[in-house]
């Protein structure tokens, strides 16, 4: 579910060249590996091919794996040149800039055009930081507003145009006249944070369709963005599904496992630079707790599963629903006839019963075909009967997956951390997290999600910053990582991924003077390696104020 964020990172990454925070006078340029541009006071290549990255707030050892290529510009003083022509331009005073080597006049000039181009950029964001100020993209089928940045907002239009041309594929999207002329309404919020304050969800939330307006919510996690993309593909399923019948009410089981099916999926970019979706990927943590279910004989039946209320569907049907669906999308005697039922079960088609239940909107009524229906409607298209023999088929099936378990642990405890799993998981998470690192996984957001459990369980502020080290030292580009090491250094709030744990609830600060300078530079680098991120600019403002409040009580 939470995959690697170097997809959406790398389709982001040509857009996202300005920053946003004043440039010094003369700087580096380095490409990430992830496909960002960075603007840094300087750029040292080490020995063992490592780079110490020197930012306006301090230091970023960096090994080379997370760095694509540098360009050294404005201070020549380390720059080996490469053939007597760069000698002779070194000798008369160029420099390397953007590519190419300028006298002083033009890089000055170079340089006054940058400014103004950055400061334009600040302008434009702050402009814009409220989401009811955002920018709004339409596009064939959707209207997109976002307060993130135009270039994450393009990103987000495209992929869900493209999930639209899968879904008409497979199933034909037909809307209503009404709909056809309506384009349907897309909010994607800055923060999650914010999207909590603005929808009034509950904090487990990371998305929602409303079926009833027919719009859909999410928020863009700039800390780790394939949540953002997952949540865009899973809700995007079902505001597709609404679109192809906006009446029908799909029982929860089938809707929810659909979705998950959906929005576990593979995006990028094919040799033409068009955006591909293959949906069905493998989901680890999911495999994971159905093998345990069924180890211990504690999994869900089918006929059990079928009938499942929405009220008592939670993480542990989630993943028994998904399975499921995996199961007969991957098995090719079941694969075509469970696109027919998915056909026709979204379309309502002729011929499948259903009760009528009152909606309270424009459309009158839901179409709500019962359980029982459902599951003959699904067995005449795949082309059994007997449930008992499916479901043995079905277990078979999921048992004889192989997983990497210390990786598949990983991922369910950080699906817990995120929000995806119920806060009685905790406990669990945070065993799996321990697992997780000690069976080798060495990904930094096992280390970031044990030190959110390690707040949530016990509070411990020196566990805490220890895991967050180790993340940062794992990620050292990851702004999100040092402002959670910032602010669990200096004994404030921590806000990340809609979390928000406090040491203080007074937010004083009770830190040492060594850890509160340690915390101010580490949330000026993570402002500096993601300049454009509001929210980061915002909890260091926070942090300031508090440390100058703090200085002039000293002072009395």
């Amino acid at each position: 579910m939470h995959r690697n964020d170097t997809r959406l990172r790398r389709a982001l990454g040509a857009l996202l060249v300005g920053a946003a925070l004043a440039l010094p006078a003369s700087a580096d340029r380095l490409l990430t590996e992830d496909g960002r541009v960075l603007e840094v006071k300087k750029a040292r290549k080490l020995d063992d091919g490592s780079y110490v990255l020197q930012f306006e707030s301090g230091e970023v050892l960096c090994p080379a794996k997370y760095i694509a290529s540098v360009e050294i510009e404005g201070d020549m003083s380390d720059y080996v040149p490469q053939n007597d022509d760069e000698k002779k331009k070194l000798a008369d005073g160029y420099v390397r800039y953007r590519g190419k080597w300028l006298n002083k006049a033009a890089y000055e000039a170079e340089l006054s055009k940058t400014a103004a181009a950055t400061k334009a950029r600040t302008a434009e964001l702050a402009a814009h930081k409220s989401f009811f100020n955002g920018w709004t993209k339409e596009t064939k089928h959707f209207e997109i507003t976002s307060n993130t940045s135009p270039e994450i907002l393009d990103y987000y239009a495209e992929l869900l145009e493209t999930y639209y041309d899968l879904m008409d594929a497979r199933v034909g999207i037909n809307p209503s006249p009404a709909l056809k002329r309506q384009k349907m309404k897309v909010c994607v919020y800055k923060s999650r944070q914010e999207f909590q304050e603005i929808t009034e969800v509950s904090p487990g939330v990371a998305g929602f369709f409303n079926f009833v307006d027919g719009e859909l919510h999410f928020y863009h996690d700039y800390q780790d963005p394939s949540i953002s993309e997952w949540v865009a593909l899973h809700e995007g399923t079902h505001l597709l599904t609404f679109l192809i019948e906006p009446q029908a009410r799909p029982w929860i089981w089938i809707n929810e496992g659909v979705a998950d099916y959906f929005g576990s999926s593979t995006v990028q970019r094919n040799k033409k630079g068009k955006l591909e979706i293959t949906p069905g990927q493998l989901s680890l943590e999911r495999v994971l707790d159905v093998q345990e279910a069924m180890a211990d004989k504690k999994h869900i039946p089918l006929e059990k599963l079928f009938l499942i209320p929405k009220e008592s569907f939670q993480a542990f049907e989630y993943a028994h629903a998904w399975s499921f669906v995996y199961f007969l999308n991957s098995k090719p005697e079941y694969e075509k006839g469970f696109k027919k039922f998915f056909k026709d079960f979204y379309t309502v088609a002729k011929g499948v019963p259903y009760d009528k239940e009152p909606v309270g909107n424009k459309f009158g009524f839901w179409k709500v075909v019962p359980p029982t229906e459902i599951k003959k409607l699904l067995l005449e298209r795949i082309g059994t009967k007997d449930v008992a023999k499916l479901e043995q088929e079905w277990m078979e099936f999921i048992q004889a997956i192989p997983i990497d378990a210390p990786e598949a642990r990983f991922k369910r405890g950080l699906q817990i951390v995120y929000g995806f799993g119920s806060s009685d998981n905790r406990k669990r998470a945070k065993e799996d997290l321990d697992a997780a690192i000690e069976g080798g996984v060495d990904d930094a957001r096992a280390y970031w999600g044990r030190a959110m459990l390690t707040l949530f369980t016990t509070g411990k502020q020196e566990k805490c910053v220890e895991d967050l080290k180790k993340a940062v030292e794992l990620a050292p580009l990851n702004s999100g990582f040092r402002a959670n090491l910032a602010q669990a250094l200096a004994g404030i709030t921590i806000h990340s991924g809609g979390l928000s744990v406090s040491y203080d609830e007074k937010d004083q600060l009770r830190a040492s003077d060594e850890a509160l300078g340690e915390a101010e530079m580490h949330f000026g680098l993570a402002c500096e390696l993601d300049p454009e991120n509001e929210s980061l600019r915002e909890w260091r403002d926070k942090f300031l104020d508090l440390l100058a409040k703090k200085a002039k009580e000293g002072s009395k």
